[in-house]
């Protein structure tokens, strides 16, 4: 396991909890144990959906991710992060071979029991819907199944994030049925074009049942539903409610969007350049939840730690403490009055 991993890991049991609002996981028992199998989740939120996968991953885990997204500056982040890269016919038709080298070290990946995630969408969207599924994942279970004797399954999982923005938004995180991929094989033997497209087709239904929204069907009105005063219920009851229209588009306080500005003066490190990154630099959307998670983390607590130090030096212990105390309150506390004086 490398350092980043296990930082990124070990830390995210407490950042998580933290950057979501209340983050809610079911279907723990359906995770296979003591066989190999690949992760399939839906991909709206670049890296951070892979790592919600690898917190919440008992053992280590490996990624497969788009092959664009591993140029500067977040390549060496990515691979770290035990990221690695797959390629699409939009990337060359001679890198397309690369991909031969890629599953064969995922084939021995599962054969040692490590779990490896890909993204069965082949890239992102910044819909809560799920999008059409690739045959790439199916491809590569199949092809695992050849070469491994104990049953390969593919464990479908939901992610539904209640904004895709903004913090301390919930967060609800499925784990379905899995699949065995042994079962599609006499199929593909058969005939190999129909064995991966029902492999497909299941795949996405399975994934779409572990979705809120999982058409496009009344999208927007769905989406200011689901951002909106859903939050206390758990993930049966929020789908639903907003299946049966059972909601109420609430209207927010927009007068009093300088009291979250104001509070910003608490945390002018973590706010202030994460502020400054997400309007000048990152252009996509699917990028905005990762990278306010990956810097509020980091210079949350490189701010924490100066105002400490500070507070220690120009008064004392104690009064660092509080300082402290009072800056992390007021970050929470932004967030939260945030979400009750922005329009969605």
């Amino acid at each position: 396991m490398s350092l980043l991993y296990s930082f990124v890991k070990h830390s995210g049991r407490i950042g998580l909890p933290l950057y979501f609002g209340k983050l809610e996981i079911n279907g723990k028992e359906n995770v296979p144990i003591g066989k190999p199998y690949i992760v399939a989740p839906n991909h709206q939120s670049a890296f951070l959906d892979a790592i919600i996968m690898g917190v919440y991953c008992k053992r280590p885990m490996h990624f497969l991710t788009r092959s664009d997204v591993f140029g500067p500056p977040f390549g060496h982040i990515l691979r770290g992060m035990n990221m690695m890269p797959v390629y699409r016919l939009r990337d060359g038709y001679e890198k397309l071979k690369k991909n031969e080298e890629v599953f064969a070290k995922c084939d021995a990946l599962l054969k040692q029991g490590i779990p490896v995630l890909i993204f069965p969408e082949g890239n992102m969207g910044d819909g809560h819907f799920l999008r059409p599924l690739t045959k790439g994942t199916s491809r590569m279970a199949i092809q695992a199944q050849a070469s491994i004797q104990d049953d390969v399954m593919i464990l479908p999982v939901g992610i539904n994030y209640f904004h895709h923005d903004r913090p301390r938004y919930k967060c609800i995180v499925n784990y379905g049925k899995p699949l065995r991929v042994r079962d599609y094989l006499d199929l593909y033997n058969e005939h190999p074009a129909k064995g991966l497209i029902k492999l497909k087709n299941d795949l996405s239904e399975n994934i779409k049942e572990l979705l809120i929204l999982p058409s496009k069907e009344d999208y927007e009105t769905k989406v200011q539903a689901l951002n909106q005063h859903q939050e206390l219920y758990d993930y049966k009851e929020v789908k639903k409610r907003i299946a049966e229209g059972n909601y109420q588009i609430a209207k927010f306080k927009t007068g009093f969007k300088w009291i979250p500005k104001l509070l910003s003066i608490f945390n002018p490190l973590s706010i202030g350049v994460v502020h400054f990154i997400m309007n000048r630099i990152i252009k996509e959307r699917q990028f905005t939840s990762s990278i306010k998670y990956i810097l509020g983390l980091i210079l949350s607590g490189i701010w924490w730690v100066i105002l400490f130090i500070s507070a220690t030096l120009i008064w004392n212990w104690k009064i660092g403490i509080v300082a402290t105390i009072i800056s992390i309150v007021m970050l929470f506390l932004r967030s939260d009055l945030k979400k009750r004086t922005d329009e969605l």
